[in-house]
C-alpha cells in the first residue's frame, strides 16, 4: 500500500477548501469512483484497488478530514462536517455523481455524504461498515485507551513499527484487521500502523465509528446500496449484514472468503473485481 505513493500513474490531490485542505490521490479516467478509508487509515489503503481499477474508472481516494494529510476539522471529527468537506472536494474535482465506496468508518460517512449531498453520489458501496450494531465490549474498552495512545505517539521513536518486529505482538496487532497476519508483508504492515500514528482528532472519529444508526440512514437513500464483507471480519462481524438487509432489502451483499476487516489488502484482485461489479464500472 505504501508503494502506492510513488506508483506510476498516480496523481496526488490537494484540494483547498474554505479554511481546510483535503488530500488524496487519483488515477485513471472515465466513470468516477470515490474511495473513503476507515478509522486510522489513509488514502494509501486503496493503492492496490486503484491500480487494478484505473483502466475502468477515474479512481479517487481521499484522506478523511483529520487523517493522512487532510486538515483536522476545527471542532474535531464529525460525520456531518466530514461529509460536507468531502462533498466540497468532490465538486472541486468535478467528479459529478460518483460511486462512493466507504470502508469501516468510511461506510457511515459514505451514507451520510449521500444523504446530505445527493448530487455527488450515484451509488453507495460499504465495506465492513461500522454503525450497524453496538461495538463489542473489547472495542469500547479500546476507546478509553485513546488518551494513552495519544501520549505514546509523542515518544521520540516509532514504537509501533518496533512492535512489528516482535512476532507475537505483530500477529496480535494484525489479527484484528486481517484473517492471516502471515500474509501481510512488511511494507503493508508499516502502512497500517503509520495511518493510525498520523491520525488527528482520533477520539471523535472513534466515537463516530461506534455510533449506531447506519441501517436506518441507508434506508433513506434513493441510490443503489451494496456491501462487501470479509467472511472472517473480527472488527465488524459478517452477521451484521443482516441488519443492513433488514432495513434495505434491495441492498446487494457479497462476502469474500478468507478475509478479515481489510479485504482490499488481503485479496486485492478479488476485492477489486467485486467492487467494480457493484460500482457498475
Amino acid at each position: 500500500m505504501a508503494s502506492a505513493r510513488l506508483a506510476a500513474g498516480f496523481r496526488p490531490l490537494r484540494v483547498e477548501l474554505s479554511g481546510s485542505v483535503v488530500t488524496g490521490a487519483e488515477s485513471g479516467s472515465g466513470a468516477p469512483l470515490v474511495l473513503l478509508h476507515g478509522l486510522g487509515g489513509t488514502w494509501e489503503y486503496w493503492g492496490r484497488t486503484i491500480a487494478l481499477l484505473s483502466d475502468r474508472a477515474r479512481c479517487i481516494a481521499l484522506d478523511l478530514p483529520g487523517f493522512g494529510h487532510s486538515d483536522e476539522p476545527a471542532g474535531g471529527f464529525e460525520l456531518d462536517s466530514a461529509a460536507d468537506d468531502l462533498a466540497a472536494a468532490m465538486r472541486a474535482l468535478d467528479t459529478g455523481a460518483a460511486a462512493v465506496c466507504g470502508h469501516s468508518l468510511g461506510g457511515p460517512l459514505a451514507v451520510r455524504l449521500a444523504l446530505r449531498h445527493p448530487d455527488v453520489v450515484a451509488r453507495v458501496i460499504v465495506v465492513g461498515p461500522s454503525g450497524l450494531k453496538p461495538a463489542p465490549a473489547w472495542q469500547d474498552r479500546a476507546l478509553k485507551l485513546v488518551p494513552v495512545y495519544r501520549a505514546l505517539r509523542r515518544a521520540p521513536f516509532h514504537w509501533e513499527r518496533w512492535l512489528l518486529h516482535v512476532g507475537p505482538l505483530r500477529r496480535a496487532a494484525l489479527r484484528t484487521l486481517v484473517d492471516d497476519p502471515s500474509t501481510v508483508d512488511d511494507e503493508t504492515a508499516r502502512s497500517l500502523v503509520d495511518g493510525g500514528r498520523e491520525a488527528r482528532g482520533l477520539h471523535g472519529a472513534i466515537a463516530a465509528s461506534f455510533a449506531v444508526g447506519l441501517a436506518e440512514e441507508a434506508a433513506r437513500l434513493t441510490v443503489p446500496v451494496a456491501a462487501i464483507w470479509g467472511d472472517r471480519d473480527r472488527m465488524v462481524p459478517p452477521a451484521d449484514a443482516a441488519v443492513l438487509q433488514e432495513h434495505v432489502p434491495s441492498a446487494v451483499v457479497r462476502f469474500l472468503p478468507g478475509c478479515g476487516h481489510l479485504p482490499m489488502v488481503e485479496r486485492p484482485e478479488a476485492f477489486a473485481s467485486l467492487l467494480g461489479e457493484l460500482a457498475a464500472l
